[in-house]
């Protein structure tokens, strides 16, 4: 198995999880309606923690409930309770792939010990976190066989955005015709996923041998896609081995700019939103630095020549450009090593990490 498998198999995978969307929410609802939930955290380490960044931002839009995503170790050790909200309608979800994070079993049991209300949502759902909390929901994204996620953000972004518009529904916060036409559009859209893993092979071969020397980079988002940059420095970090930082589009010029120099490499995300009317005029300036400037956007827009261009289908909904706009960073790391030759199968380390028990 390789991490490229993974990523082609995406498209299928997420069509699974929205075949499940009449029923994979029950639990939760049950949940929140009989003990009045009113707050939630979600909780997760590396691409559990981005797809929380996201997955809370779903639940604030969809839900009445109020939703904040929390590193599992800040919740243990400095968590402090709000006044503003009863133990009893708190709620903890922590997210684990492989359902071994020794960080988020500690998330849970500190939320146990606040007698807070705890669901898992797991790949594993016989493992220690999901026997730990109070209720468990499977991730459905298939064993992915290798140390690195990809499929696992995706499927965990799709079954977070179905919990937030069935929560949604059921609160009567959505109403029937405004979700079935939402699902309608989700559906028809991971269609076009395959057509933008092919722009994306495309664009990689054209800028191989550029990609395959970089050195260091800063990636940069914004909105529902900051997480897509979170996630995006995960991939490349921790596959390809050059250093990386990642920024909010906002933040990418105060102060940070002046570590960059000709070697550095910037990647703007330039999805919906009102950032988008500055892309120009942050190539315009970052062009002065580096000649290694990539765009990747689902816009039509015209931008400065001083940027190489990845432009992939635009998808119905802000909330689903997430899926489209990771895949190109998945594809650049999977490529990228193996030009180099490095086996992402395997992990690289001799010593065992204890983040996992």
């Amino acid at each position: 198995m390789k991490i490229i498998d993974n990523i082609y198999n995406q498209p299928e995978r997420l069509q699974k999880i929205l075949d499940t969307e009449g029923t994979i929410a029950d639990n939760l609802i049950r949940l929140v309606q009989q003990k009045h939930i009113k707050k939630v955290y979600f909780t997760g380490s590396g691409t559990s923690f981005h797809a929380s960044t996201l997955i809370s931002m779903y639940f604030n839009k969809f839900t009445t409930l109020d939703t904040q995503a929390v590193i599992p170790d800040n919740f243990t050790n400095y968590f402090v309770p709000s006044l503003y909200f009863k133990p009893d309608e708190t709620l903890l979800i922590g997210i684990s792939q492989s359902g071994t994070s020794s960080s988020t079993l500690d998330a849970i049991r500190k939320a146990k010990s606040l007698s807070f209300n705890t669901i898992a949502i797991s790949e594993e759902t016989k493992s220690k976190i999901a026997q730990e909390a109070d209720n468990v929901i499977y991730l459905n994204t298939g064993d992915e066989g290798i140390p690195v996620e990809t499929r696992g953000y995706t499927s965990t972004i799709m079954l977070g955005l179905i919990l937030a518009l069935r929560l949604g529904l059921a609160q009567n916060k959505l109403d029937k015709a405004k979700y079935e036409e939402f699902l309608t559009q989700t559906k028809e859209d991971i269609t076009k996923l395959p057509t933008t893993l092919d722009t994306a092979e495309e664009f990689y071969q054209q800028h191989k041998n550029e990609l395959v020397t970089m050195r260091k980079g800063a990636i940069a988002g914004y909105g529902y896609n900051y997480a897509t940059a979170m996630e995006a420095y995960l991939k490349l970090y921790e596959t390809f081995h050059a250093p990386l930082s990642v920024h909010e589009f906002g933040e990418l010029i105060h102060g940070y700019e002046m570590a960059f120099d000709a070697d550095q490499y910037i990647f703007l995300i330039i999805a919906n939103g009102p950032e988008k009317s500055l892309a120009n005029k942050y190539i315009e300036f970052l062009k002065q630095i580096t000649k290694h400037i990539f765009i990747i956007t689902d816009q039509n827009i015209a931008f400065d020549s001083g940027a190489k261009i990845l432009k992939v289908p635009s998808l119905h909904n802000d909330e689903l450009s997430p899926f489209n706009l990771i895949i190109p960073f998945q594809i650049i790391a999977s490529r990228n090593c193996e030009a180099i030759g490095y086996d992402t199968s395997k992990y690289p380390l001799k010593a065992h990490s204890f983040a996992h028990f």
